[in-house]
């Protein structure tokens, strides 16, 4: 699976403008994880691993709830978090990558057999708080 900025930062706002669901962006991030364990993730670019890394890990866990039918994290949360992770995207970076009809999220959630998965993973959500000394 290859995997790049732009991709990550597209589930991002598609999740932000209503057109994938949270638990949509989920499950993909999840896909992404288990591509990387079993060690054929690529990143693109390379470079950008640890940002891509970190995009994906904040998707894996979008949906988590805080009480029933509220979400833990608002929208406000999702694109500070999206700007915070993964920054711009250069210029040189996006004159590379390939333009796509829809994002490869969208492909990956066919897989649903394998994602079934996801449901029997359960995971303790980690909270980015800041707390004053």
């Amino acid at each position: 699976m290859h995997i790049d900025l732009e991709t990550v930062r597209r589930v991002f706002e598609d999740v932000l403008s209503g057109s994938m669901s949270r638990e949509q962006a989920d499950r993909w991030a999840f896909a992404v994880v288990l591509q990387e364990e079993a060690g054929v993730a690529t990143y693109s670019p390379a470079r950008e691993r640890d940002r891509i890394w970190a995009g994906v890990m904040y998707l894996y866990g979008i949906d988590t709830m805080k009480a029933p039918g509220e979400y833990l994290h608002s929208a406000t949360d999702i694109r500070a978090a999206m700007n915070a992770k993964l920054g711009e995207v250069a210029a040189s970076d996006a004159a590379t990558m390939p333009l796509r009809s829809e994002p490869a999220s969208v492909a990956m959630l066919g897989q649903r057999d394998e994602l079934r998965t996801h449901d029997q993973h359960r995971r303790v959500a980690v909270l980015d708080v800041n707390l004053p000394a």
